[in-house]
C-alpha cells in the first residue's frame, strides 16, 4: 500500500470513528443515556452496527470516547489560562468551558458510571478516560495553585480539594445549563459562587 492509499484508510478510518461520535451526542442530547444503543448509533451515522464495533466495544466505550473529548479539550484549556489575576477570577473563566462540558456529555456521564459500571469496562475509550481524569484534575490543581501563589495564598491540603472544586464547577454549569437561577444576573452568579470557591479552598 503506497502512502497515499495509506492516508486514505486513515482518513476513512478517522471519519468514521468521527462521524459514530457524532451520531452517539445527537442521541444523547435526545434521548440521554438511555436512548444510546449500538442500534440506534448505527442508524444515526447511517452505517451498519457491525462496523460501530470494529471501533468501539460497547456503548460504554463510545460513551467514554465522548467525555475523553471533553476532558481533554477542557484540560488544555485550563492549561491557557492566565493565572495572574488570582483564582477566584480563574475559577470564573474556567465556568463557560466546564458549563460546556456539562451540557455536552457530563449531565449524563452519572447515570453512565451508575448503570454500567463504567469501571470494568476493557474498551480503550474507557482506559484512555481514567488517564485523562487523573490529567484534567492535575492540570486544575497546577492552575489552582498558581493563581493562588499570584495572591500570595495556598491552597488548603488534603485528597477533598480537587474533588471540591470540581463539584462546585459542575454544580455551577448544572444551574447554568437548566436556568436554575433565572432571577440571577449570570455574570453575578458565577462571580458570587468563584469567590466563595476561592476562599473555601485558600488560606
Amino acid at each position: 500500500m503506497n502512502a497515499t492509499n495509506t492516508t486514505s484508510v486513515r482518513g476513512d478510518t478517522e471519519a468514521r470513528r468521527r462521524g459514530i461520535l457524532d451520531a452517539a451526542a445527537a442521541i444523547l442530547d435526545v434521548g440521554g443515556y438511555a436512548a444510546l444503543t449500538i442500534r440506534s448509533v448505527a442508524k444515526e451515522a447511517g452505517m451498519s452496527p457491525g462496523l460501530i464495533y470494529q471501533y468501539f466495544v460497547d456503548k460504554r466505550d463510545i460513551f467514554a470516547a465522548l467525555l475523553f473529548e471533553s476532558q481533554q479539550e477542557l484540560t488544555a484549556f485550563i492549561a491557557e489560562l492566565p493565572r495572574d489575576q488570582g483564582i477566584s477570577a480563574l475559577i470564573a473563566a474556567i465556568v463557560p468551558e466546564t458549563t460546556k462540558q456539562w451540557a455536552r456529555v457530563g449531565h449524563v456521564a452519572s447515570v453512565w458510571r451508575t448503570t454500567e459500571d463504567a469501571s470494568n469496562s476493557d474498551g480503550q475509550a474507557v482506559q484512555d478516560l481514567r488517564h485523562s481524569t487523573e490529567a484534567q484534575f492535575a492540570e486544575l490543581r497546577t492552575a489552582l495553585e498558581d493563581a493562588a501563589g499570584a495572591e500570595g495564598l495556598s491552597l488548603r491540603e488534603g485528597p477533598s480539594l480537587i474533588p471540591f472544586v470540581w463539584a462546585g464547577l459542575m454544580g455551577l454549569a448544572d444551574t447554568i445549563v437548566n436556568n436554575w437561577a433565572q432571577d440571577l444576573d449570570p455574570t453575578e452568579y458565577i462571580m458570587y459562587s468563584a469567590d466563595g470557591l476561592a476562599r473555601a479552598i485558600t488560606h
